[in-house]
């Protein structure tokens, strides 16, 4: 599973597992394996079309929502359900990279689109989720950009903080720990790493704003003098997302070939590794390492793969210019990189790898950092939402109310009737016919 679906299914999962909720259904706008049933105190249905949607819904105390669901069903908007919207992953800040493949047009317009979807759904969203204080702000801006910050719903805030319509939730980890890493399993998958390797792995997909090159050559540089140096692409071909990050895999694979590495020092696992048995492969290495290039999805990503390798007990090396990373340093867990710092990454591989006694204290502040990112401890605000759903207070107003407000979805023009009766609240009879005569002249 990739991110989204991994998410999902744990955040239902916490919220089960909390006793404060009713029954919880995850579902799927696609399909679901048929094999899955009932998983962990929740139910993981296919809702593929309105019909079964409109069913789940029509019982539902509160739904929460990821990508475009409401740019799917419109319908929902509508609806008098408390709705969460989780905005853990800005897309629109991904798709500035992703989308340069398709063209210029084509990438305006699929940057275009995504920012409409989330227009859509922070417009109607009863509670926002983030992962990250930087991720907040982003996200603030947006909603008061849209109106949403606002009298009415500030003042409805006993914390007057807005923490009640946009709220923290980052990726987690699972509550149980890692199983002990096995390296009998990745040796039988990926010919070339033996049971005795150094081995270093890149524990995601690799899309277009990442930098394996860096970790390529870095690794390159190591190599001669350690003959036992394995760097491992854990995550290959996109098992959803046909396509994606294709460029960049072949990009990097072309480097190890042209570096005479692919194969006996730099390996690709070509597909993406259960989750199930992700702890047994984290678990084999000696060091987990990301790097990416500094720009804007940076600033507000967040890694997940790095909460893995935390919950694995890795070393972390990684580029810096994110949230996380400043994190991995401030507690020992790893080393932050500069951007394409190949000396950089060369050292801080060396390191880990030459010391054990620094590596074992590196792993012990990975763990104890882990333990603060367990899903039940993160999924709080949303457990604490759904326990107790209700609707924004600044959705619940009438249309004079909202207009006034400057409350509505960015694509809908506001009927006269609600200007009228806006400019009315605002500064009675006198004000309407002052905008009434202003909008008579000529010119006007």
């Amino acid at each position: 599973m990739a991110g989204p679906a991994i998410r999902a299914r744990e955040l239902g999962r916490a919220l089960s597992r909390s006793g404060r909720v009713g029954a919880v259904t995850v579902a799927s706008l696609a399909a679901v394996e048929p094999t899955t049933g009932d998983d962990d105190g929740i139910a993981l249905v296919a809702a593929p079309d309105a019909e079964a949607l409109r069913v789940l819904v029509a019982r539902a105390g509160s739904v929460v929502i990821q990508g475009d669901v409401l740019g799917l069903h419109p319908w929902l908007s509508g609806t008098d359900v408390p709705l969460v919207v989780d905005a853990y992953d800005p897309f629109h800040l991904e798709q500035l990279e992703q989308a340069r493949a398709l063209g210029e047009a084509r990438r305006r317009a699929v940057v275009r689109d995504c920012v409409r979807a989330l227009n859509r759904q922070l417009a109607r969203a009863d509670l926002v989720l983030c992962a990250t204080a930087r991720q907040r702000a982003l996200w603030l801006g947006h909603l008061a950009a849209l109106g949403r910050v606002n009298p009415v719903v500030y003042d409805a805030d006993p914390a007057h903080d807005l923490s009640g319509l946009l709220a923290i939730v980052p990726f987690g980890v699972p509550e149980v720990p890692p199983r002990a890493g096995d390296r009998a399993v990745v040796s039988a998958a990926v010919p070339g790493i033996g049971p005795d390797d150094e081995l270093v792995v890149w524990g995601g997909g690799l899309y277009d704003w990442f930098d394996p090159d860096t970790v390529i050559r870095a690794v390159a540089r190591l190599a001669p003098a350690r003959p036992r140096l394995r760097l491992l692409f854990l995550g290959g071909a996109h098992p959803a997302q046909a396509g994606v990050g294709a460029g960049t895999a072949a990009r990097a694979r072309a480097l190890a070939e042209d570096l005479g590495l692919l194969g006996t020092v730099v390996h690709f696992h070509p597909a993406w590794v259960p989750r199930t048995d992700l702890d047994r492969w984290l678990g084999s290495a000696l060091v987990g390492v990301s790097a990416h290039h500094t720009h804007v999805e940076t600033e507000f990503s967040f890694r997940t793969r790095i909460v893995d390798y935390l919950w694995a007990g890795l070393p972390v090396v990684t580029t810096g210019g994110d949230g996380l990373g400043a994190l991995v340093a401030a507690h020992g867990a790893g080393s932050v990189v500069g951007e394409e710092d190949v000396d950089g990454y060369a050292r801080a591989l060396a390191e880990q790898l030459d010391d054990p006694e620094r590596r074992a204290a590196t792993a012990s502040a990975a763990r104890a950092m882990a333990a603060g990112f367990g899903w039940d401890v993160v999924a709080g605000p949303l457990i604490d939402f759904c326990a107790a759903p209700r609707r924004s207070p600044d959705l619940l107003l009438g249309e004079a109310d909202r207009e006034l407000l400057g409350l509505r979805p960015a694509s809908q023009q506001p009927t006269l009737r609600a200007r009228a009766g806006a400019t009315l609240r605002e500064g009675g009879p006198g004000l309407l016919l002052e905008r009434l005569r202003n909008r008579l002249r000529p010119g006007h």
